[in-house]
């Protein structure tokens, strides 16, 4: 147990609050402590703001904020034993404890009292979240929950507003009253609250008031989207369930909103008429009246759903030129705030860090190494032969970039086949059109490393892992293939453990074309053709480095070479220009 002895002089610099961790670092510093306390506390928290934040130590000094943080990390991540990792994390907490009466806490309400306190103890947590805004103003106010009405609720409102600027205060005093109507109901003393107005009429047309014929249409239309005909001299695919329901939850907008546009439900009688490009035209006209004058992203997919929907129902080649045409204008039309079609915020976040966190880079390619490293460590082990799976299956999506469902179906001898005699041979991966998705053939060959790595599995590993005949290069113990979710858990688990952060196997396509991207940013039709898309949009839209910030850096380069020229030719003119390294002390 560490007891603090603070010297008097010291007393009116203890009262400083501590709001940052140059505030906590500088609290420490003043505490009287032995210096073997003290010093690895101050280093912590200094380690800490090396890894977190900027430089300058000013960070929020938010403990659950900051450990939450730390916990993305892995030892290997911030250059550290794992040892040294856990007693860094361990002297934070000890600072952060030893300051906690200096700390205070900006969202901390005073209790609630009385009445008050013994309605929110018989509240579930929703209800009390719901309610906690009104039941603390309230109590502020000395009103009791029996006079809570309409008027005491505007009052409510305005304080939202304009004494704590909440931004989404419309939102907290709807939510506010419908709980409150609830409570009202079964408590004879509340006061109903008049309800709030709803946002928008609402314009939704439900599929059993549909024409019969058109209700039939969409049923057909779903039912040929989760099982396609193969042999309709197209391409076609299966989709998954969730996509389905969106086809259902779009055409329901488009038909409601072409109703409420003012065409009458009973000339829609067949899915045909709905694709029309007037109806759609006119729908799109509703839409964007409703959501004041704006393009939603909703509109945009829905017409994206209606360009496939056309071409199943096969609608004149006339009217999808149509179709077409309005697309390109809705596009044309968006707004610049509208997030276009591309990878979500998880997927960018890890591909920014890839490419401004060289140590995450490296660690991300060398994982196959060294998992492979940990197997070897603990050969006798249970898992180790799991860790060696993994760490082929990490190798094939580096080096492969092939979706989870193709991994796991890899058969010796048929996908998967050794070419040549050793030390002259490698192998070759195959995947045929009708087990991808886009039904584009793929084709890899593996040699060096990840060829020596692929055998070192099948010689000393797989065996371990399956104890009967079987053509799956991932096998269970009963000799069938792996499940791809389990595969792909035991990826995300592994790669938490070493990098700090799941990365998962869909993740690693990703991985690949920016890293090869990095290196050559004018070849996104190479990663196009090595993912096998049918369409080279597919990977401009998602993978292509935007202009100004390759345009930046080449411009920042030239800024650096004519920095130094310039400081050759000074020097040659006797003008000495002064390195930090060589400032005088």
């Amino acid at each position: 147990m560490i007891t603090i002895v603070h010297h008097k002089e010291d007393k009116e610099k203890m009262v400083k609050p501590v709001i940052t961790l140059r505030d906590l670092y500088d609290f420490v510093g003043r505490l009287d402590l032995p210096a073997a306390q003290k010093k690895p506390m101050m280093s912590a928290i200094k380690r800490v703001n090396e890894l977190l934040g900027q430089g300058g130590l000013d960070l929020p000094a938010d403990p659950s904020a900051l450990l939450h943080r730390l916990a993305a990390w892995s030892p290997a991540m911030a250059g550290m034993s794992a040892g040294a990792f856990a007693n860094m994390k361990s002297r934070l907490r000890a600072a952060f404890r030893l300051a906690r009466p200096q700390m205070a806490n900006p969202r901390a309400r005073p209790q609630l009292q009385g009445a008050w306190r013994n309605l929110q103890a018989s509240l579930d947590v929703t209800m009390q979240r719901n309610l906690s805004r009104v039941m603390h103003f309230a109590a502020r106010h000395a009103r009791p929950p029996s006079d809570v009405d309409d008027a005491f609720i505007e009052r409510f409102a305005a304080h939202l507003r304009d004494d704590a600027m909440v931004v989404d205060w419309e939102a907290v005093v709807r939510r506010s009253i419908r709980a409150w109507n609830v409570l009202a109901k079964t408590r004879a003393k509340f006061q109903a609250l008049t309800a709030p107005k709803p946002k928008r009429t609402p314009y939704w047309i439900a599929i059993d008031e549909w024409p019969e014929g058109l209700r039939n249409d969409l049923t057909d239309l779903l039912r040929h989207l989760a099982k396609p005909n193969l042999f309709t001299g197209r391409k076609v695919r299966k989709l998954k369930p969730t996509t389905i329901i969106q086809y259902r939850h779009m055409t329901i907008t488009l038909v409601s909103a072409a109703v409420g546009s003012g065409i009458a439900l009973n000339s829609l009688a067949r899915l045909h008429d709905v694709l029309a490009p007037d109806v759609v035209a006119a729908a799109l006209n509703f839409l964007v009246a409703r959501a004041d004058n704006r393009i939603t992203q909703l509109m945009y997919q829905m017409m994206v759903r209606v360009l496939v929907m056309a071409e199943i129902v096969e609608l004149p080649e006339g009217q999808r030129q149509r179709l077409k045409a309005i697309f390109e204008e809705l596009e044309a039309n968006r707004p610049a705030d509208m997030p276009k079609r591309s990878m979500t915020a998880k997927n960018r976040a890890l591909l920014e860090r890839l490419e401004y966190d060289q140590r995450f880079a490296d660690l991300v390619h060398c994982l196959p190494d060294l998992l492979a490293s940990q197997a070897r460590a603990r050969h006798k082990t249970t898992n180790a032969a799991s860790i060696m799976r993994t760490a082929l299956a990490i190798d094939l999506l580096l080096i492969c970039s092939m979706r989870r469902e193709n991994l796991v179906s890899l058969e010796l001898g048929k996908s998967l086949r050794r070419m040549g005699k050793p030390p002259h041979h490698f192998w070759i991966i195959e995947i045929e059109p009708e087990e991808v998705k886009n039904a584009e053939p793929l084709r890899y060959r593996l040699e060096g490393k990840a060829a020596a790595l692929l055998e070192e599995y099948l010689d000393e590993w797989r065996g371990r892992l399956c104890h009967h005949p079987s053509p799956w290069l991932f096998a269970r113990p009963d000799g069938s293939r792996v499940d791809a979710r389990s595969l792909a858990s035991s990826i995300e688990r592994l790669t938490k453990r070493v990098l700090g952060m799941s990365i998962s196997p869909h993740q690693f396509r990703h991985i690949s074309a920016e890293s090869f991207l990095l290196e050559n940013p004018d070849k996104v039709n190479t990663i196009s053709e090595h993912f096998g898309h049918t369409d080279s949009n597919t990977a401009r839209r998602y993978y292509s480095r935007p202009k100004q910030k390759e345009a930046s850096r080449t411009y920042q380069a030239h800024a650096l070479k004519a920095r130094e020229g310039s400081a050759r030719r000074l020097a040659k003119g006797k003008i000495k220009i002064v390195r930090k390294s060589e400032d005088k002390l």
